[in-house]
C-alpha cells in the first residue's frame, strides 16, 4: 500500500470513529406517547393530555413517560432509574404540545390554582415571551426543575 493511499486510510478511519463517536454522546431521543393506551410509570393513570405529559429517557434508549410533570420528578427522585442511568428528561411544551423540551433548558410556571393530571399544579414552558405572556395571565411563578413538586405535592 502506498504512503498516499494509508492516509486516505487513516482519515476515513479517523472520520468514522469520530462520526461514532459523537452517536454515542447524542442524548437519548424521545419517542412518541400512545396517549390514551399508555399509562404513566408513576401514578398509573392513563396519558391523555399532551400539555402535561413527560418521558425519561435512560442512557441505553429505555423510555419511561408520565402524564404530569410531577410524576416525572417523583420518578427521577425515588431513584428507580440510578442518576447515572438517566439520558435525558424530556418536556412538553404546554403552549406548543407537540415540541418536547429538554427539562434542564425548561422553565417551570406553577400556579396553585391550575388543574394538571396528578395536582401538581406545574407546566413546562419554552423560555421566552410566550412563557413571560402566561405568566402574566395566569400568576404564579417560575421556578426551576430542582423545585418541581412531585406529583399532588404543592409544599
Amino acid at each position: 500500500m502506498t504512503a498516499g493511499r494509508r492516509l486516505r486510510w487513516t482519515g476515513v478511519g479517523a472520520a468514522l470513529a469520530l462520526g461514532l463517536g459523537a452517536l454515542g454522546c447524542a442524548r437519548p431521543a424521545a419517542r412518541p406517547i400512545g396517549y390514551g393506551e399508555e399509562t404513566c410509570r408513576h401514578c398509573h393513570m392513563t396519558i391523555t393530555d399532551p400539555r402535561f405529559a413527560a418521558e425519561l429517557v435512560t442512557r441505553t434508549g429505555k423510555v419511561y413517560v408520565f402524564d404530569d410533570v410531577g410524576c416525572l420528578a417523583a420518578f427521577a427522585r425515588e431513584g428507580t432509574v440510578a442518576a447515572a442511568d438517566v439520558g435525558a428528561l424530556w418536556v412538553f411544551d404546554y403552549l406548543a404540545p407537540d415540541s418536547m423540551l429538554d427539562a434542564r433548558r425548561a422553565v417551570f410556571l406553577r400556579v396553585d390554582t391550575l388543574a394538571t393530571p396528578m395536582s401538581s399544579g406545574v407546566v413546562a414552558l419554552r423560555p421566552g415571551p410566550r412563557a413571560d405572556s402566561l405568566r402574566a395571565r395566569w400568576g404564579g411563578r417560575f421556578i426551576p426543575w430542582a423545585d418541581v413538586p412531585t406529583q399532588g405535592h404543592r409544599g
